[in-house]
């Protein structure tokens, strides 16, 4: 085996392991569908962003086995490959760049783990059991229409809803900030309240706020990577642009999305539904306290 061979080796196991983590991590503006889809199912997604405990065992296990067998088969050619290079100039500026290229990555990654670290200090704040006021407005109007396709391909109205207290709140897949604290805060409190009423359990729905990439064929995998699929009934929202946007004005829902980037600023808006189908609480940024206590109330 010539020390050229090994380089090469050397150097396609570099960029299969960029390519990897670059799957698992690259910031692209407008991630298709198909990226979101591989992403859970190569390395699981948590509400934070990040890859699952076991996806993180893949994306360190796999390069380091690679790498192992490349050494253990032709580590002796490498190494004479490697000072080679060393003793020319642009051998010099090319083992530079290859010490680089890891650097560069690790400290990208290191920022997004800092940036999802942020994301669940903010969860935590949100799970604080504040009181809600004795005087907060309760509200008796009517809960506007829905109309819209879940992950199971039916469409929901409120009447589907009748009989049990609801969560209603909006998301959409691709945001990184707000959203999983909305939808955790949603989803922490629906899980407390059917440990208290199992004979009633809340529905929870999430209309999406991007019907342009979170399509009907996209909510089960939202359902998965929200971590909404444990709560015994749970709606993840979508259908027609125009028919989710009809929605999102009934319901007061105010967006401004970005035509270049496809984000979409919004407050972190959840209603509390009364098993009648009307409007109990509005809140922006609950907390999961709140919530509970909120429907406590409607119950009683």
């Amino acid at each position: 085996m010539t020390p050229k061979f090994a380089l090469g080796a050397f150097i396609a196991w570099l960029v299969i392991t960029v390519m990897w983590w670059a799957l698992a991590f690259a910031p692209l503006p407008v991630p298709p569908d198909w990226l979101a889809s591989a992403r859970s199912v190569c390395f699981g997604t948590q509400p934070n962003g990040l890859p699952e405990p076991w996806g993180w065992a893949t994306l360190i296990a796999s390069p380091l086995a690679m790498l192992g067998f490349l050494l253990g088969v032709w580590g002796r050619d490498l190494g004479r490959a490697l000072r080679q290079l060393a003793l020319g100039r642009i051998g010099r500026v090319v083992l530079v760049a290859l010490s680089l290229v890891p650097l560069i990555g690790v400290a990208f990654v290191g920022g997004r783990v800092a940036q999802a670290r942020r994301l669940d200090a903010i969860t935590r704040l949100s799970t604080i059991p504040d009181e809600l006021p004795e005087s907060y407005p309760r509200q008796e109007r009517p809960a506007p229409v829905l109309g819209l396709v879940d992950q199971s391909g039916e469409v929901l109205s409120i009447e589907d809803l009748d009989g049990r207290p609801a969560l209603l709140t909006f998301a959409f897949a691709h945001c990184k900030t707000i959203c999983p604290v909305v939808v955790e805060t949603v989803r922490r409190a629906a899980t407390e309240l059917a440990e208290v009423e199992p004979k009633v359990p809340s529905a929870v729905v999430v209309v999406t706020l991007d019907p342009w990439r979170d399509t009907p064929s996209a909510l089960p995998s939202l359902v998965e990577s929200w971590r909404l699929s444990e709560l015994p009934a749970t709606h993840v929202l979508s259908g027609e642009v125009a028919e989710v946007l009809g929605v999102l004005e009934a319901w007061d829902m105010p967006i401004d999305r970005d035509p270049q980037t496809g984000d979409v600023t919004h407050p972190a808006l959840v209603y509390v539904l009364a098993p009648d189908g009307t409007i109990a609480y509005a809140f922006n940024g609950p907390t999961v306290g709140w919530v509970v206590e909120a429907v406590r109330r409607v119950m009683a």
